[in-house]
């Protein structure tokens, strides 16, 4: 951080008597250090912004989490050009965004799935500015959208991942990618149009937390096709994660016990990968589906060599059939 910057910085929160809150998504590693500091060089600049260490998971580590529904991740550390709309993400306002033609006023209100956006950049990018005060303004404008700020050579590895080769670049769900120029106008139609079975398991989790389970059911139910992302939430490491999911479950075994029986065959290929206490909730989740599968899962289950508490888990479900 140069002079220039510390000016920037003091200049606006100079203007701004109000604190902002800023969440540091620690993770072990030198990016994670480098974004500790930067969290400790803005507080010396701001005596007023309080800074919180992210008692829980966020959606990307390690990141700064602002904006006005904590959905913003700045996988970065702003300078120059950059700092404006970040201080302005900060605070909670929406500058810089784009005009967006009447039929597309009410976009955030029409907004029915949740959508998470990346966008990589660098700090020597002349264009990469304007890009991200667009998109932090979509981000701003609905919780239903995640948004990741991500410098391509401080995430490298990351970057190379994604296979991008020039910034700025939007990415949308890992599906829809846009260089150079960013139609915001596109992005949000991208947005509004999207196919519910091409969710990604970070979006699916969404509308799960927020839930929203009978909804997500309801929609695989329409398609008569059990959505990919709901695999990995099933044997997420995390019990409110899995729980979530199941609960869809649930309600998918109530209305289309046919469709719920496509759950079987990939569970079982994982089954014995997954770590005790995931094994224990997808012996739940086999004994909500029907038919001969599901129960030959459940017979080798508990006669297998598994934890005693997976095996007496797999007894009771057989039992309940």
């Amino acid at each position: 951080m140069n002079f220039q910057d510390e000016q920037i910085i003091r200049t606006w929160a100079g203007q701004r008597p109000q604190p902002a809150t800023l969440l540091l998504a620690r993770e072990e590693g030198a990016v994670g250090r480098l974004l500790a500091q930067f969290c400790d060089r803005l507080k010396a600049l701001m005596p007023a912004l309080r800074v919180k260490t992210a008692a829980d998971e966020t959606f990307r580590a390690p990141a700064l989490i602002i904006g006005p529904h904590r959905n913003i991740a700045y996988q970065a550390i702003p300078e120059g050009p950059e700092l404006p709309p970040f201080l302005a993400a900060l605070a909670g306002v929406a500058e810089g965004g784009a005009e967006l033609p009447p039929e597309f006023a009410d976009w955030s209100a029409r907004m029915e799935l949740p959508a998470e956006l990346t966008l990589y950049i660098t700090m020597q990018c002349p264009h990469c500015p304007k890009a991200v005060g667009q998109l932090l303004a979509l981000a701003a404008a609905t919780p239903k959208i995640r948004m990741a700020v991500v410098d391509g050579r401080l995430f490298d590895a990351q970057a190379a991942g994604h296979g991008i080769r020039s910034v700025p670049t939007l990415l949308l769900e890992d599906q829809l990618r846009w260089s150079g120029t960013i139609d915001v106008v596109e992005v949000i139609r991208q947005c509004l149009q999207r196919d519910p079975s091409r969710l990604s398991a970070a979006s699916l989790r969404q509308i799960l937390e927020a839930g929203d389970a009978p909804r997500a059911a309801a929609m695989m139910i329409a398609r008569g096709a059990i959505f990919p992302a709901l695999l990995p939430l099933l044997t997420h490491e995390r019990w409110s994660v899995r729980l979530g999911a199941m609960v869809a479950v649930e309600y998918l075994a109530d209305e289309a016990p046919a469709l719920v029986t496509q759950l079987v065959d990939p569970l079982w290929e994982k089954f014995g990968s997954l770590p005790e206490s995931v094994q224990g909730d997808v012996v739940q989740v086999l004994g909500q589906v029907q038919g001969d599968a599901a129960t030959r899962c459940l017979h080798t289950i508990a006669a297998g060599h598994y934890a005693a508490d997976v095996k007496e888990a797999a007894v009771e479900e057989l039992e309940n059939r």
